[in-house]
């Protein structure tokens, strides 16, 4: 029965747009979720699962009875919309869209269902300018306008043709949602034709803005008095950048782009100090005499035989200790970017895995940035963040959406290889390797030479007439999560110029910034060799930086394990001073470790805060304040005081459980004593006699005297003994 004539399928409906409306996306899933179980529906298990697969398909669903199908696509279509607004896993909510149509394409076909249809495929565009929005890509916004007018158009010739209680149904329930897209869809399209303008004459842009200002405003009213708040508030949004680019940039201004740069993103990860040392000698044996196949080759990631690296010439303090870095060349990772009239445009990743002495990983991946304009900038940037939208890159045949999971899932692979390569527990220890890529990463972006574009020509910039362009705040400002509009950068406070670090290496017109996630090299007057040694410093810089972020996580858990960790007592059933040996090993063997990574760890701090870790008096005043800026001071502190605790920890329980292993020895030896003396009694001359003269006067057909009865005496009473003197032994 069609969706008009059948009262239950209208119920669902019903009851799916009174969410809707409430803007309650969350409580709708549950809802048809829900359903499904109460129906004991096999569409349960699909629904359940949405996180981890997205795509439905006709098949999975041509089977179920009408109401279900209609739940399904209400679970669909609502958790979409939830993960819109609460995360940025586009691709993954545009499938779900795509699901909800897929579900309700198979129920039989009436104008309802139509409709429907067009409902949902609008909110695919939606997620198109969201991306637009968060990506400063105005072209996906005015592309998706047109979608959404198409699609609104769509649903108007169905609704022509409408029966009586069709057309009823419909105004009761969906002409209000129709009616809110229209009303976005008009405030859209005039932003989407100003931001195409908004780096063309700053006279057009003001002449246009305030011709079609009173459309927009009537638009956000209009979504505002229909209670649509979240479309209202988004779309009012959009109209400050407009604004600023109108008051403030120069007629004379083109849009800049970056004719040479690079962007590298770093994850780090820490292993565990108590496997560093043995880790780097087997690094050391395959490098040095290659074995046909080993683990650590990564041959699952399709990676290049390890190598060994040597730092730059500036590095004199820590280039000998230094020398063990390893590294590994991963396929290239690859992402579709900016592809304005499908122009091809990637990014490709280079991806390198390097292992740094003292036991951190970082995993890198570089690419070029030519030809991208400062919002593209901004977006690759952005790539790098726990707030990243959603890509669809491909790396080594597989599918990869957020360089973060990308790292995650690297990490998690090498935790557990380690964990095979090192068994020194009986289980896996997961914290054999410490990483958060969320925490844990950075982003490096290198500016080497800059465009600046007026009606499609190109003109070099300098690096002091780039400091005073209108867009110079694009390359230097922090990144943050809050992205409301294309090119909100505009809005902010340019960083100040204070926290410039180009003084004691590069010119003055130059520029660095740099903090605990990010850093910008602006070195437009420099040669390769100085761009390739700056990018190094701060990727070390980062490297030595996560080191410690993640060394204090370790030592956090070790200590409170130190802290909750209880001698035992010699009330304990199951002590043995053969435990008490191993725990003390255990316990020795850890502080050994524990004690190397100190050492390393107070050799590096030495030589940074004595100004020896680099080679030129200009190169060692730059890293002292980038380290500064990455506040590290606060890091080797905080690990300091923590390894302080866990030594003092250590020694406490070893000389407590020293002090039980002798009381357990000395109650063993007490107890082996009053033992022998009892043995010796009960072998003792007279004892045996007795013995004896039962055994022969029991008419067993035996008499057992003389020498014979003296031999199995001696025997069994020294055999007695030795058991009795091993027993001691194995409890000492």
């Amino acid at each position: 029965m069609t969706l008009d004539r059948d009262t239950q399928q209208q119920a669902i409906v019903e009851q799916f747009f009174q969410y809707i409306r409430a803007e309650d996306f969350e409580q709708c899933f549950h809802w048809a979720k829900k359903n499904l179980q109460q129906r004991q529906s096999t569409a349960f298990a699909l629904v359940s699962q949405f996180e981890q697969q997205a795509e439905i398909f006709a098949k999975q669903v041509e089977d179920l009875p009408a109401v279900e199908t209609l739940l399904v696509f209400c679970a669909c279509y609502s958790y979409a919309r939830h993960e819109v607004e609460e995360s940025n896993w586009y691709l993954h909510a545009e499938t779900l869209v795509r699901s909800s149509i897929t579900a309700i394409s198979t129920l039989p076909n009436c104008g309802i269902t139509k409709v429907l249809q067009q409902f949902a495929a609008i909110q695919i565009d939606i997620c198109y300018i969201d991306r637009g929005i968060y990506t400063s890509q105005d072209w996906l916004i005015s592309d998706a306008a047109s979608n959404i007018e198409a699609h609104l158009a769509a649903a108007r010739e169905v609704t022509e043709q409408f029966s009586e209680s069709e057309q009823q149904f419909y105004t009761e329930h969906l002409n209000a949602e129709f009616s809110a897209y229209q009303c976005f869809n008009d405030g859209v399209s005039i932003v989407a034709y100003l931001y195409a303008i908004r780096w063309g004459d700053p006279a057009v842009l003001t002449e246009q803005m305030v011709k079609l200002r009173p459309k927009f405003v009537e638009a956000v009213s209009a979504l505002t008095a229909a209670d649509k708040y979240i479309m209202s508030t988004d779309l009012e949004a959009l109209w400050p950048p407009l604004t600023f680019f109108s008051e403030n940039r120069q007629a004379s201004s083109g849009e800049l782009y970056v004719e040479r740069g690079s962007i590298s993103i770093s994850y780090f990860a820490n292993v565990n100090h108590l496997i560093t040392r043995e880790l780097r000698q087997t690094l050391s044996h395959i490098v040095a005499s290659p074995p046909a196949v080993h683990p650590l080759y990564f041959a699952d990631w399709g990676a290049e035989s390890p190598q060994s690296n040597m730092l730059n010439d500036i590095w004199a303090g820590i280039a000998k200790d230094f020398e063990d870095i390893y590294s590994w060349q991963l396929p290239n990772l690859r992402m579709p970017f900016r592809n304005r009239n499908a122009n091809n445009k990637q990014l490709n990743f280079d991806v390198e895995l390097i292992y740094y002495p003292m036991g951190i990983f970082a995993l890198n991946l570089k690419a070029p940035l030519d030809d991208t304009s400062a919002s593209g900038v901004r977006h690759a940037m952005s790539l790098g963040t726990p707030f990243a939208m959603d890509q669809d890159m491909r790396w080594h045949e597989q599918q990869v959406g957020l360089l973060e999971d990308f790292a995650q899932q690297r990490f998690s692979e090498l935790a557990t290889l380690l964990n095979t390569q090192y068994p020194h527990y009986q289980e896996d220890v997961e914290d054999l390797l410490i990483f958060n890529p969320s925490e844990n990463r950075f982003v490096s972006t290198l500016l080497d030479r800059v465009v600046e574009r007026i009606n499609g020509q190109d003109n070099s910039v300098t690096a002091k007439s780039l400091k005073s362009h209108f867009a110079y705040p694009a390359f230097v400002l922090p990144q943050r999560e809050l992205r409301s509009a294309v090119d909100d950068w505009c809005l902010r406070t340019v960083t100040s110029e204070q926290h410039n670090l180009n003084q004691d290496c590069y010119n003055h017109d130059e520029f660095v910034f740099t903090n605990h996630h990010e850093c910008v090299l602006g070195l437009l007057q420099q040669p390769n060799w100085v761009l390739e040694q700056s990018a190094e410093m701060m990727e070390v810089a980062a490297a030595v930086n996560n080191l410690f972020h993640l060394t204090n996580k370790l030592l956090d858990k070790q200590l409170r394990v130190n802290l909750e960790q209880a001698v035992p007592s010699l009330k304990d059933k199951d002590i043995s001073a053969a435990k008490l040996r191993a725990h003390v090993k255990k316990l020795t063997d850890e502080g050994d470790c524990l004690k190397q990574f100190t050492n390393d760890a107070h050799w590096l701090l030495d030589l940074i805060n004595a100004g020896s870790m680099m080679t030129f008096p200009d190169h060692t005043r730059m890293i002292q304040k980038v380290f500064h800026y990455m506040d590290f001071e606060k890091l080797h502190t905080r690990t300091q005081e923590t390894l302080d605790k866990i030594h003092y920890r250590q020694k406490e329980i070893i000389s407590e459980t020293a002090k039980l292993y002798d009381k357990l020895r000395t109650r063993n030896s007490k107890r082996f004593t009053r033992i022998l003396s009892g043995s010796m009694a009960l072998i003792s001359i007279g004892a045996l006699k007795d013995i004896f003269d039962i055994l022969n006067g029991s008419k067993m057909g035996f008499v057992i005297s003389g020498p014979l009865q003296v031999s199995i005496v001696t025997f069994f009473g020294m055999l007695l003994i030795i058991l009795l003197i091993n027993k001691n032994e194995g409890d000492k």
